[in-house]
């Protein structure tokens, strides 16, 4: 099928599609493990606190933050460029869900295999957090493979999205997206703070539990999905 070329397209540059992502990676780990060395120094409290409070690191985005643009550049890009080389929305679309599954399923099963090996060796011996952490999951490893796979795929999937809806709309759409999400954010605040209950159900919905959140990421993602598939047999591009 002609999609492999889409594929081919996201792996022409070696370096960009397999080579930076974990040198950076690394890169954060080596700082993350720095300052679990520097903080040992200071006594087995220092490190107990430290220990709790890297599970909302962010460090492991040194290897998810290039993926968050991935969705963006691959509809921005990519999109033009295989339109102009004759390939069908179709093929283009089957393309790029390949890459997109592709990096999730590689991607999460790399973040779970260093979260195991974490936790087996007590944060690599020094009581440090790069891959258990909150947003990639604190708990067993299985439950750190679901949730990384459904973050990546639903990342992926939103930014495509987003672009697709830019390349069809202009950006108005950035505006009008922009104000809604925000007049909704302002609206939530001011009814948790102006409405009795509210802020305790709103308190609620964000402390439920791990199998509720991955259904919420699930269904995005699969909305992400549904309007980027729509969006690309309509988008235009100059």
């Amino acid at each position: 099928m002609r999609s492999r070329s889409v594929i081919d397209m996201h792996i022409v540059n070696r370096m960009q599609a397999f080579g930076w992502p974990p040198i950076i990676a690394a890169i954060g780990l080596v700082v993350v493990l720095a300052v679990g060395a520097i903080v040992g120094t200071q006594g087995p409290e220092a490190r107990a606190g430290m220990y709790e409070g890297m599970a909302w690191s962010g460090a492991i985005f040194a290897l998810l933050g290039p993926l968050i643009g991935y969705g963006f550049t691959s509809m921005g890009q990519f999109f033009p460029l295989a339109l102009g080389l004759g390939l069908t929305r179709r093929e283009f679309a089957a393309g790029v869900s390949v890459v997109f599954l592709a990096n999730a399923v590689v991607y999460s099963v790399l973040i779970t295999l260093g979260k195991i090996i974490e936790v087996a060796t007590d944060g690599f011996g020094l009581q440090v957090r790069f891959f258990d952490v909150v947003y990639t999951g604190t708990g067993p490893a299985w439950q750190t493979l679901i949730q990384t796979f459904l973050l990546i795929a639903t990342t992926l999937f939103l930014g495509a999205a987003i672009t697709a809806a830019f390349l069809r709309f202009g950006q108005g759409f950035l505006w009008t997206g922009g104000a809604v999400l925000s007049l909704i954010v302002l609206a939530l605040v001011a009814a948790a703070v102006l409405i009795d209950g509210v802020g305790d159900a709103l308190l609620r919905v964000l402390t439920m539990g791990w199998g509720p959140w991955m259904g919420v990421i699930a269904l995005i993602g699969l909305a992400s999905a549904g309007v980027w598939l729509l969006l690309v047999r309509r988008t235009q591009v100059a």
